[in-house]
């Protein structure tokens, strides 16, 4: 009988401590922070990159409008809506006109120059982090 209560008091003393729980848990907090700062950056240079590939499709787009045309759209709505005689320059309407932060590109022009802008993360334009189509965003 004496066995059977050794055994039984020896597979208790083999769990874990409070303390190594602790820390455990500490080392997975860590590491999940870590995790979750690079997958930011990840998705806000991913969001950036999509924003100037879209910029420079807007102004192709505008391009082939202008040649179709013989003049600049009034707005990037005229990209997206078709005429009877010619089918919409860019497909996925309204939402082709929609940057990653869910703010519509800016079409501005004077003459026969314009820029195509996102307005970038803070959704102002004007600041830093703005993606035009007549400068060099890249980095």
């Amino acid at each position: 009988m004496e066995k059977k209560t050794a055994l039984v008091v020896e597979s208790v003393k083999r769990g874990f401590t409070l303390v190594e729980l602790l820390v455990v848990v500490a080392i997975l907090g860590i590491l999940g922070t870590i995790a979750i700062q690079n997958v930011t950056e990840h998705l806000k240079k991913a969001n950036e990159t999509a924003a100037k590939a879209s910029v420079d499709s807007l102004k192709e787009a505008v391009t082939t409008y202008y040649i179709q045309h013989k003049k600049l759209p009034s707005s990037l709505n005229d990209l997206v809506e078709g005429s009877d005689d010619n089918p919409p320059i860019l497909e996925g309407g309204e939402g082709a006109l929609i940057d990653p932060w869910d703010n519509e590109y800016v079409f501005k022009k004077s003459g026969q120059r314009y820029y195509i802008l996102s307005k970038g993360p803070d959704g102002e334009e004007g600041t830093d982090d703005d993606i035009r189509s007549d400068k060099t965003n890249r980095k």
